[in-house]
């Protein structure tokens, strides 16, 4: 049990490390894109190319965890490209490197699979949605710690501070990573048995389903919410207040997803309730009159979104056997990235178009659309 508990602290604190870094200058990236001059387009590109090379990475990654079964070696590479990527943000504010270094940033994301993949390994097969929940949870931590940190810094030091503070924990959680242990490998089924699993139904579904959650969370709280707050005359400290608000809100309900009274509720009622809550927060933030206002909205959008996206990754990967959902998680994920590459590029057309109300009212609609449709979707996922 001990030497359990060790194997969960040391992967919790290289997945708290790794978020911290790919998050510690997120809430200011767009603000920052927009002030070097960059159209809200092409910023949304530069956010976007984050997912793009999500996209291209993921499956073929998670065909490879599941056929060397070596999660280790691919969280150890993540951290360093997250170093990588904060190493050249320092460097250069050229429009095309730092859409490198988004792709790059992206890459590193894409060894998300292994940590989530590893810590299912320390849990019971029964406890998957829990070992989801807290994964995430840690996840959520991280990035709560990095919109704390970064909003006591920002103000004084500016971004490139941001992009060391990424360096340093990219390099440090690649250090601590050498002392995490892969569990005993099993013989690794031949590709063409992996990839057969892709083909699944409810993985296919649910896949869709998250694709079109990180779009929603893409296009609002990940890009341009920042942007929103920023207009309202916020400071750089009650701007990463109201990013952390949000995580914070994620980390709370990754928690609750995995306990008793949410097993009660029911998957169903709970995601149905996550695209309400969503809804609200797209309809309502670029309305708030002040900083409280969006601060408590922001606190309700983190709420209504992350316990949403634990329960469809949990359900996407659920009847899949083990020796093949690395590469369920692979597909999943590389479908979702579509998601995350869309949301921006897409929200800075309609802002470009539209300006900020409408652009997310369109978003606010798509959630109230997907909540009502959710009992549905999930049923035909199930026949």
């Amino acid at each position: 049990m001990a030497q359990l508990k060790r194997k969960r602290f040391l992967l919790c604190l290289v997945t708290f490390l790794f978020w911290f870094a790919q998050y510690v200058y997120n809430p200011y990236m767009t603000p920052y894109l927009l002030g070097l001059g960059i159209s809200a387009s092409f910023a949304g590109v530069i956010v976007g190319m984050y997912g793009s090379t999500q996209l291209i990475c993921r499956l073929p990654l998670g065909v490879m965890a599941d056929h060397k079964q070596k999660h280790r070696l691919f969280i150890l590479l993540g951290l360093a490209l997250c170093a990588l990527a904060a190493g050249i943000r320092v460097l250069s504010q050229n429009p095309y490197v730092l859409l490198c270094a988004n792709a790059i940033s992206g890459v590193a994301s894409s060894m998300w699979i292994s940590f989530t993949i590893l810590n299912s390994l320390y849990y019971a097969p029964e406890e998957l949605s829990r070992s989801i929940g807290s994964i995430n949870a840690v996840n959520n931590a991280g990035i709560l710690a990095a919109y704390i940190l970064g909003g006591l810094f920002y103000e004084k030091f500016g971004m490139v501070l941001m992009f060391w503070m990424s360096l340093a924990a990219g390099l440090l959680g690649a250090i601590v990573a050498l002392f995490i242990r892969d569990e005993p490998a099993k013989e690794g089924l031949p590709v063409k048995k992996l990839l057969s699993v892709v083909l699944q139904r409810r993985l296919i579904v649910f896949s869709l389903l998250g694709t079109l959650f990180q779009l929603i969370v893409f296009a609002t709280a990940n890009s341009f919410a920042s942007t929103v707050i920023n207009n309202a005359g916020v400071t750089p400290v009650q701007l990463s207040i109201c990013s952390a608000l949000f995580t914070l809100g994620g980390m709370l309900s990754s928690y609750f997803v995995g306990s008793k009274p949410a097993q009660r509720i029911g998957p169903v009622k709970l995601s149905v309730i996550g695209f309400g809550l969503l809804a609200v927060y797209s309809f309502a933030l670029p309305h708030m009159p002040n900083f409280a206002a969006l601060a408590a909205m922001q606190f309700v959008g983190g709420c209504g979104g992350t316990s949403t996206f634990s329960i469809i990754m949990s359900d996407a990967i659920r009847d899949v056997p083990g020796e093949q959902r690395s590469t369920a998680m692979g597909f999943y994920q590389s479908v979702y990235a579509v998601g995350i590459m869309a949301g921006p590029s897409l929200m800075g057309g309609l802002i470009d178009a539209l300006t900020i109300a409408p652009a997310f009212a369109i978003v606010g609609a798509v959630c109230i659309v997907t909540a009502f449709a959710y009992p549905l979707i999930r049923r035909f996922a199930e026949r």
